[in-house]
């Protein structure tokens, strides 16, 4: 038999380097609002946000990309987005890009072992967690384990079965090197662990096949679908609504469950005319700039 191809995101130097000598995930607080004693709080406890990174936290799968995006920006998804009500912030990242199923460093090496992790970080407090893609499917799977008061995704994944018969091992190498191992192919399909599905928000584009196969993978739950006329992979309206959604009050959220949205004016809904058009005049500009240069 061949022998197997080394693939970039994990089996290199670099990402293995980076993988056992850092955490890959980060913790911080938001100062307490000043609120009146004459107030009652809205909570008895304090709120942690747990944000999971999806395999958009680098592109290509290149020692470049790497080390640009990753190594020099230390960068982590919706360190930028958060939900303001939250007093703990806690940022995750799976550098190898496979869906956090060998975890996220070498002490954190398993999906077990960061669940541990986030049990004890999170004693104590109300959980939100939020994730699009492979953060979707972790923020999910996190979230029904650590029973989170409520998770958004974004596009998540439910199952990954299929990839194993339409992706490949340069593409996939952990899904398909660990199909035999039960202990990580029990997380090949994260809908045993949906206890809660009221409590799960799937934001999801109906015209994009995986994602389709996504949501007929749970379609029977009584998960809150909000459905978009799309075929666009990720956040499914314009993304500078994407603060404004996590920031939604879960009466508001429940309140898009059940129907279908056009992504432009979903965002316009959320936000403004304005806002939106100035954010859509941009990305043209942009669009035409990159195709300009690359003649």
């Amino acid at each position: 038999m061949e022998d197997l191809k080394t693939v970039f995101q994990t089996d290199s130097c670099e990402v293995n380097r980076y993988y056992k000598n850092n955490p890959n995930y980060l913790i911080q607080y938001s100062k307490k609002n000043n609120v009146s004693v004459c107030k009652k709080p809205a909570r008895d406890k304090p709120l942690c946000a747990i944000y999971f990174s999806s395999h958009d936290i680098y592109f290509p799968n290149t020692p470049q990309a790497f080390e640009n995006q990753l190594v020099g920006k230390n960068r982590f998804e919706w360190y930028g987005t958060r939900i303001d009500k939250a007093e703990k912030h806690i940022f995750l990242r799976d550098i190898k890009k496979q869906w956090y199923l060998t975890g996220i460093n070498e002490k954190l090496d398993s999906i077990e072992k960061v669940f541990t992790m986030l049990q004890d970080e999170t004693d104590g407090y109300e959980i939100i967690t939020v994730g699009s893609s492979a953060g979707g499917y972790a923020s999910v799977l996190f979230g029904q384990l650590l029973k989170a008061n409520y998770m958004l995704t974004f596009n998540g994944q439910f199952q990954l079965n299929d990839l194993l018969n339409n992706s490949n091992e340069l593409v996939d190498p952990i899904l398909f090197r660990e199909n035999d191992n039960e202990k990580v192919n029990r997380y090949y399909s994260i809908a045993k662990y949906i206890r809660s599905p009221e409590k799960v928000y799937y934001f999801y584009s109906n015209k994009s096949d995986w994602d389709v196969a996504q949501y007929d993978h749970v379609k029977m739950m009584n998960i809150n679908f909000v459905s978009f006329n799309t075929s666009h992979h990720g956040i499914p309206f314009v993304k500078s609504s994407l603060k404004t959604v996590i920031n939604l009050d879960r009466e508001v959220l429940s309140s898009l469950a059940s129907k279908t949205f056009h992504p432009i004016l979903f965002s316009i809904k959320m936000d403004n005319l304005m806002k939106v058009a100035k954010v859509l005049y941009a990305q043209v500009l942009k669009r035409i700039k990159r195709k300009y240069l690359s003649k």
